[in-house]
């Protein structure tokens, strides 16, 4: 019920990106130029976007070409690690 009213949850120490229209938005600006992104047409598969809270698309046989995840606002803002989160969780 509370949980709504915060913009960030945290889970031990670690922050946990909440899937919300604001992070959405800014996850559109990275991850739609993105060479992954793009190269498997992830617009068609779910999730579409924010993959760091959504977790990996359901498209199959993906490779890594490239990955802008670490040059996203929200990888900042929530200290994230890694990348590629398309691909794996």
């Amino acid at each position: 019920m509370y949980a709504n009213l915060f913009t960030m949850i945290e889970v031990g120490n670690k922050p946990v990106i909440e899937d919300n229209e604001e992070n959405r938005a800014i996850c559109r600006k990275y991850c739609r130029n993105c060479q992954n992104y793009r190269k498997h047409t992830l617009e068609k598969f779910q999730p579409t976007e924010l993959f760091c809270a959504r977790g990996q698309s359901s498209a199959t046989g993906m490779k890594l070409f490239g990955c802008f995840c670490s040059g996203c606002e929200l990888y900042t803002k929530y200290h994230q690690r890694g990348g590629f989160y398309c691909v794996r969780r």
